[in-house]
């Protein structure tokens, strides 16, 4: 794609946001100052792929000292503040009398060597029985646990999966309708507003358009994601992309069905009126037969590929509809299939991330049956930048997983990741062109 089309793409994406959420997206009823503030944070909330903050157009078109409005997202009110060459950040002026020294400029996130990540999200067993000696999972835990590093103290949230799947994309904690799994498709009130970190804490399973996600931030950054979700197109409507029920509806995705064992609890980014409204997840939320495909050439292989097997494979059920047994077995015989495509791909070869992580947890608990312990799953990280054989026993959970991608695509935190430790910077201090400092 050339420079020009970066362009027109990232000008469309901002306007289509201004207008989306002037017009009310899903409902809302913000005034046009206070979305554009929105369409503009969405833009300049992370740093490009060359460590400047990305923008719809050139950064020319923003010279030190224009003048800015930010939003408070507690009050939805505007504050005056001045852009300087922190490239986005509010610097504070000086007023030339008191003799204070303005606050030293903090540096701007650096991407890292690695640029493809790909996330295979199964449904959580346990540790012992994913990788202890008696697993089930003998290509996991004898094949794929030699070629990476281990992070042994990786918990979920809770049993349910959904919590897990969202927090790895957009770091909101769990309320009690996603601890169950959302059998309805339950809108969040568009009244509760996000607090200073992002976090919406109010009911329901459907983010208004104001809270977003690492997939908005890796579009805003001109890199490309994609979700690859297994069973997707096998619904009843043959829709292919970013499949979902009504607003308000009751979710009839909650068990398998037969030749059909997608669930929409295992497909985070329809959960968020910031990729539904602007188009993102019809454009980039498909079927996992897409990956295949797109794992011929750099080129067409997404940045940041988010892929989540059916109920069967996943391991979610345990026997599967079709008579199958489920379980562990098959998450393993899933992972048999499609790792070797991924390792074999140019795109891993050259600058990839491979993690095999779990949601929830353990298989055949019903989500509605969701606690809030987490459960230790332990999260598997292959690549060229991380040590072979090696574990780590740090503990880490889905916040800090997205925390990690963000930091390795030098985005910036979102929502709980922002107070989550990153593996980034430790188990991956290989991929960083300037070594992480010890402090």
């Amino acid at each position: 794609m050339t420079p020009m089309q970066n362009r027109l793409i990232g000008v469309l994406s901002v306007v289509a946001t201004i207008v989306v959420l002037v017009a009310g997206g899903s409902g809302s009823s913000l005034d046009a100052k206070v979305a554009a503030a929105l369409a503009k944070q969405r833009t300049h909330d992370v740093a490009g792929p060359t460590g400047a903050v990305a923008s719809a157009s050139d950064s020319s078109d923003f010279d030190e000292g224009d003048d800015v409005q930010t939003l408070d997202t507690d009050t939805g009110e505007s504050a005056g503040g001045v852009v300087g060459a922190t490239g986005g950040e509010e610097v504070a002026a000086d007023d030339g009398d008191s003799g204070a020294v303005a606050p030293p400029t903090e540096v701007e996130p650096q991407p890292t060597k690695i640029e493809h990540v790909f996330t295979i999200a199964l449904a959580g067993h346990g540790f012992d029985a994913a990788f202890g000696p008696q697993s089930v999972a003998p290509y996991l835990s004898k094949e794929l646990v030699p070629q990476g590093t281990l992070l042994t103290e990786y918990h979920s949230l809770g049993s349910a999966d959904l919590p897990d799947h969202l927090a790895a994309i957009g770091g909101q904690p769990p309320n009690d309708d996603t601890r169950a799994g959302c059998p309805t498709y339950k809108e969040i009130a568009l009244t509760a507003a996000p607090t200073k970190t992002g976090e919406i804490a109010g009911p329901g399973c459907v983010f208004p358009n104001t809270v977003t996600t690492i997939g908005d931030q890796l579009s805003s950054s001109r890199r490309e994601w994609r979700g690859y979700i297994e069973d997707l197109e096998k619904g009843p409507d043959g829709k292919q992309t970013c499949r979902r029920p009504a607003s308000n509806a009751i979710d009839d995705t909650g068990k398998a069905r037969p030749g059909d064992g997608y669930a929409t609890r295992r497909n985070p980014f329809v959960y968020f009126h910031s990729l539904l409204d602007l188009g993102d997840c019809d454009a980039l939320n498909g079927p996992l037969d897409r990956l295949e495909t797109d794992l011929a050439a750099v080129k067409t292989t997404p940045n940041y590929a988010y892929i989540a097997p059916n109920l069967c494979n996943s391991g979610a059920e345990a026997p599967c509809v079709d008579g199958t047994p489920g379980g562990l077995a098959a998450a393993d015989a899933f992972l048999a299939k499609w790792v070797p495509k991924i390792l074999a791909s140019p795109a891993y070869k050259a600058d990839g991330l491979l993690i095999v992580t779990f949601a929830g947890g353990p298989a055949g608990q019903s989500p509605a049956a969701g606690t809030t312990d987490g459960v230790r799953n332990g999260t598997l990280l292959l690549s060229r930048f991380a040590d072979a054989g090696a574990t780590v026993a740090s503990p880490y959970d889905p916040y800090s997983l997205l925390r990690s991608v963000q930091d390795l695509f030098a985005l910036k935190p979102l929502a709980r990741s922002n107070s989550a430790s990153s593996f980034a910077d430790t188990v991956l201090a290989d991929a960083f062109v300037t070594p992480p400092s010890d402090d």
